[in-house]
C-alpha cells in the first residue's frame, strides 16, 4: 500500500461526505473547468459488491436479501454501521480502481464512502481532500425533489424504507462533522443559502494550490 500511497498522493484529489450535498456534480463543474478525470463511487457499487461477496459471506448474504431485509427491518443506526464497514471493505478496490487509470490529468474521486480516515493516509496535505454532508432541511427538500430512494416502492413499507434511509444518511453527516477536523481535514455544511455553481467554487478554492501545480 505504501507504493499505492505515493503515487495516489501525487495526482487524486478527494471529494466525500454523506449523500445529497451536490458531490456528483461539483465534481462535473471542476472537471470541466480544469480537464480532470472523475471517479464516481456510486457507479462501482455493484461491482465492488460482487468482488467482496466471492470471499465474505456477509456480502453474499446481502446480495440475496431482499429489499425489505436491506432497507426496512433494520434500524438506522444498523444501517449507518453497514455502511461504513462497506466503506472499509471496498477502499482497497477503490485504489485499485483509482490505480488503473491514467495519472494524468489529475483525478477527481468522489462519493459518500471516501470517509476521512480512509482517506486520510493517503494525502500528501490536507487541501488535497474536503467533505459536504446537508442539513437536514436541504437533506430532505433534495430527497423529496429526486424522489430518493426509488428502490423504496418494492419494499413493503416505502415511507419506513426511506425514513430509514434518510436517518442513515444523517448518522453518516454527524459522523463526518466529527471524524474530519479529528484528522485536520476540512468539512462544510450545504444548504439552501448556497447554489451548486457556489459550492464548486468553495471546492475549487480548497483545492487552488494543487489545480494551479497541474497548469504549470
Amino acid at each position: 500500500m505504501d507504493r499505492a500511497r505515493q503515487q495516489l498522493a501525487s495526482h487524486v484529489l478527494w471529494i466525500g461526505g454523506a449523500p445529497d450535498t451536490g458531490k456528483s456534480t461539483v465534481a462535473q463543474i471542476l472537471a470541466e473547468r480544469h480537464e480532470l478525470q472523475v471517479y464516481h463511487y456510486d457507479r462501482h457499487d455493484a461491482r465492488h459488491h460482487q468482488r467482496l461477496a466471492e470471499t465474505i459471506p456477509r456480502y453474499r448474504a446481502f446480495l440475496s436479501a431482499s429489499l425489505d431485509e436491506r432497507w426496512v427491518r433494520p434500524k438506522p443506526e444498523a444501517l449507518l454501521q453497514r455502511s461504513l464497514q462497506s466503506f472499509r471493505d471496498r477502499f482497497p478496490l477503490v485504489i485499485e480502481d483509482l490505480l488503473a487509470l491514467p495519472g494524468e490529468p489529475l483525478i477527481l474521486a468522489e462519493g459518500f464512502g471516501l470517509t476521512p480516515e480512509l482517506v486520510f493516509p493517503i494525502l500528501a496535505g490536507n487541501h488535497q481532500a474536503i467533505w459536504l454532508v446537508p442539513t437536514e432541511q436541504f437533506k430532505r427538500a433534495s430527497m423529496q425533489r429526486r424522489d430518493k430512494p426509488s428502490f423504496r416502492h418494492e419494499t413493503s413499507d416505502p415511507d419506513l424504507a426511506r425514513q430509514n434511509l434518510f436517518r442513515r444518511d444523517l448518522l453518516l453527516a454527524e459522523y463526518v462533522r466529527k471524524q474530519a477536523p479529528a484528522f485536520g481535514l476540512t468539512v462544510h455544511e450545504v444548504d439552501s443559502t448556497r447554489s451548486v455553481e457556489q459550492v464548486a467554487a468553495l471546492v475549487e478554492q480548497h483545492f487552488a494550490a494543487h489545480l494551479r501545480a497541474r497548469r504549470r
